[in-house]
């Protein structure tokens, strides 16, 4: 940390409170789709001890983002009173119109009153509420949420491509990769890759990085989706079609990627062993056998148990022999 020298009233700087300053680089509304910088200048008595935290507030419809990279330090004589100062850079990025604020957030940090001091102070200051208008660009219809940049890429990846045939187990990775300038990477579509029958369809966890130097920033998004053959038909991949607005042509531009279609045939049914084929008829059969026996033996105790009522019965079905009807004298 630099040593900066002040010719302040030493005994007011003691007392002095640290500050906080808040704006926007943008005066006359932001785009929607268009990233804007939020300068924060931290004022301190003495000297910046450690690097600050921020207590970053949820904006509807608003992305906001920490900064990124070393502040730029400086000085600054208030009232008589000497401040170190640090210039933080944080981005907004409107995802819809309207009139918006950046509601106040906290930020913490410490110092020390004199570079030789042992213990270092704790710090928190809070902004002033910010607000601002996003604005759609002309010709684009109300609500929707667009990506705007003049340098914007989107390119599309296969590892391998489907091809023409395939079989069952084939897996196929899908990339899809965005790079722009002011663009954040959190800022990016996601890929949606939908649901298809027949196919195992399993997204990965994106990759988002940001770069920033100095007021320039450029964001990145790599979305991939493995797609894994279940079974055997007819398959399409629909097409991909990506838009933005491009702020410099004035106009909507899209990249279309193309369907991809294969067929994979449907696995013969592999011939049935003979073990298999004798527990299928058993579980096929099983229940008529065993109805059958127990019918079988049900009739049998039956039979055994009225064997003597069938043995009187039976004897009186017997051909009997009667007496003469004229008996000789």
């Amino acid at each position: 940390i630099p040593l900066l020298l002040f010719t302040g009233d030493p005994c007011r700087a003691q007392q002095a409170a640290s500050k906080v300053e808040a704006s926007l680089d943008k005066t006359g509304g932001v785009a929607v789709g268009r990233m804007a910088i939020l300068h924060v200048d931290l004022l301190a008595p003495g000297y910046f001890f450690g690097a600050p935290a921020f207590d970053l507030p949820r904006i509807p419809g608003t992305l906001i983002l920490p900064p990124v990279g070393s502040p730029a330090v400086g000085s600054r004589e208030i009232d008589g009173i000497p401040y170190t100062t640090q210039r933080h850079e944080l981005y907004l990025f409107p995802r819809k119109e309207g009139d918006l604020a950046v509601p106040p957030f906290e930020i913490r940090f410490s110092i020390k009153r004199s570079p030789l001091d042992k213990d270092e102070i704790a710090q928190s200051v809070k902004t002033a509420p910010i607000p601002f208008k996003a604005i759609l660009p002309p010709g684009v219809p109300a609500g929707a949420s667009l990506v705007s940049s003049t340098d914007l890429a989107v390119e599309e990846t296969w590892k391998p491509v489907p091809g023409a045939k395939g079989k069952p187990g084939d897996a196929f990775v899908r990339s899809l990769r965005w790079t722009a300038s002011d663009v954040p990477g959190m800022a990016f579509p996601p890929l949606d890759p939908g649901h298809i029958q027949g196919l195992g369809i399993y997204p990965g966890d994106p990759m988002v990085s940001d770069t920033s130097d100095r007021g320039t920033f450029h964001g990145e998004r790599v979305d991939t989706v493995t797609y894994v053959v279940k079974s055997g038909g007819h398959f399409v991949i629909p097409a991909l079609k990506v838009t933005w607005w491009d702020p410099e042509a004035k106009e909507m531009k899209h990249v279309d990627f193309q369907e991809r279609v294969f067929d994979v045939p449907v696995p013969p049914v592999p011939p049935e062993k003979f073990t298999a084929k004798v527990k299928r008829l058993v579980r096929q059969y099983g229940v008529a056998i065993a109805a059958t026996m127990a019918g079988s033996t049900a009739l049998g105790f039956a039979l055994y148990f009225s064997r003597h009522a069938l043995a009187r019965f039976g004897r009186r079905l017997l051909p009997r022999h009667l007496g003469p009807l004229n008996p000789r004298g």
